[in-house]
C-alpha cells in the first residue's frame, strides 16, 4: 500500500517514510506553509544568520554554518580588521618608547606647555596615548549595562568619552582646530601637536578598551531573545513572535553603531561640535568647571549647616534639643537616661526622648 503526501503528492511505501518526509523535506515544509499557514508546523525551516539560506532541520543548519562562505568572509574581515588594529596599536607603542622619558617645552597659541612643573596652569596636562589604556577606558565603562548599550547612541559615547577622558587638567589635552573638517590634534608625551586624522587613534583607543564589555552584555542578551524567541515559537504566537524579533534587530543594530572603527559618523561630528578649538579654551572650560564643583561643595556644606541649625531647633515636649544636650552626653558616658521629670514620665514622649539620647 502506497501513501501520498498531501502537500507535493509524492508516493512513499510506508506511513513513516512519509512523516519523515513531511517533516525533512525543505520543499514540503514551504508548501505545508503556503497551504495551511494558520496551522502550528512541527517541523519549520531553519534559516542561517550569514547567507539567509533555508534548512529543513538544525542539525542540517549546524552542518551548513560550517561552510558557510559568508560567516567564512566575516571571520576573514574580522581578523583583517584586527590585524590592522594590532599594526596600529603596536606602532603607537613603538612611538611612546621612542619619545619616553625626553622632556621638552614647546609653545602652541602662545601658551607654554612643559613636562616640569614649573606652569601649574598647562603642565598637568598628559599624553593620550600614556593616558587611555584599554584598563583605564574599561575602568571607565564598567558600570555600563545592556540599558546603556540599547538606548545609547554615538553622541552618548563621545559625551562620556569628553567627559571621562578629555576634561580636566589631569587628563589628555585633545582638540578640534577645524571644526569644518573635523581637524583633531593631540600631543604626545613631549608635548608635540600630532595630527589624528578623523579621530582614528581617539577611536581605536576607546573602543579597544569597550570591545569586550560590549562583546559580552550583547551575547549575554542575546542568548535571552532566542531564548525568548523559541519560546514564541512553540506556543505559536505570532505577534510575540514578531516582538521577539525586532528585539533581536534592535539588539544587532545598537551593537553594530558602538563599533566606532567601522562607522563613526555621529561620534566624530559630535566631538567636532563639543571639544575645545585651543588650549586657551580648554584651559577656561577646566577652570570654569573647576569653580562649578568649588560652588556644588559650598552649597553641599551650607546644606549640612542648615540641617544642623534646623536640628537644634527641634522640639520634644516642651523642651528643645539645645536644652537637653547635658542629659544626653551624661547617658553617653553613663548609659544611664536621665531627664526632666515630665518629660521622662510622658508616655507619648519617651520613646523619642530615650531614641534622642541614643542618636
Amino acid at each position: 500500500m502506497s501513501h501520498s503526501c498531501l502537500y507535493c503528492t509524492k508516493t512513499f511505501y510506508d506511513k513513516s517514510t512519509l512523516t519523515k518526509h513531511q517533516r525533512t523535506s525543505k520543499n514540503c515544509i514551504k508548501l505545508q506553509i503556503e497551504k495551511e499557514p494558520d496551522k502550528l508546523i512541527k517541523n519549520e525551516l531553519f534559516k542561517c544568520e550569514f547567507c539567509l539560506k533555508e534548512l529543513s532541520t538544525k542539525h542540517r543548519l549546524q552542518c551548513h554554518i560550517d561552510i558557510c562562505k559568508i560567516r567564512k568572509q566575516q571571520i576573514e574581515d574580522e581578523k583583517s580588521e584586527l590585524k590592522k588594529m594590532t599594526t596600529e596599536m603596536n606602532k603607537m607603542k613603538k612611538e611612546l618608547e621612542q619619545l619616553k622619558n625626553k622632556p621638552t617645552t614647546t609653545n602652541n597659541n602662545n601658551i607654554t606647555i612643559t613636562t616640569n612643573n614649573t606652569d601649574n596652569s598647562v603642565n598637568n596636562y598628559c599624553s593620550l596615548l600614556n593616558y587611555m589604556t584599554p584598563e583605564v577606558v574599561q575602568e571607565s565603562f564598567k558600570n555600563f549595562t545592556i540599558n546603556n548599550l540599547l538606548s545609547g547612541s554615538q553622541k552618548d559615547l563621545a559625551d562620556m568619552t569628553i567627559k571621562n577622558f578629555l576634561t580636566g587638567k589631569d587628563h589628555p589635552l585633545y582638540l578640534c582646530k577645524d571644526r569644518s573638517r573635523n581637524k583633531f590634534v593631540y600631543t604626545d608625551s613631549e608635548n608635540k601637536e600630532k595630527e589624528d586624522a578623523n579621530a582614528i587613534i581617539l577611536r581605536t583607543l576607546v573602543y579597544n578598551g569597550i570591545a569586550p564589555l560590549l562583546k559580552k552584555l550583547y551575547h549575554e542578551e542575546y542568548v535571552k531573545l532566542h531564548d525568548e524567541l523559541a519560546r514564541c515559537k512553540r506556543i505559536d504566537d505570532s505577534a510575540l513572535i514578531e516582538t521577539s524579533r525586532d528585539d533581536i534587530k534592535e539588539l544587532d543594530e545598537a551593537y553594530k553603531q558602538f563599533n566606532i572603527l567601522k562607522e563613526a559618523e555621529d561620534y566624530i561630528s559630535h566631538l567636532s561640535k563639543c571639544l575645545p578649538t585651543s588650549i586657551k579654551d580648554r584651559i577656561y572650560k577646566d577652570g570654569l568647571k573647576e569653580n562649578l564643583l568649588d560652588i556644588d561643595d559650598s552649597k553641599q556644606k551650607q546644606t549640612n549647616s542648615d540641617i544642623e541649625f534646623h536640628k537644634q531647633l527641634e522640639m520634644i515636649g516642651d523642651y528643645t534639643v539645645s536644652e537637653l544636650h547635658g542629659f544626653k552626653d551624661l547617658f553617653k558616658k553613663t548609659g544611664v537616661v536621665k531627664g526632666p521629670k515630665d518629660l521622662i514620665q510622658n508616655k507619648n514622649l519617651i520613646n523619642r526622648y530615650v531614641a534622642f539620647l541614643k542618636d
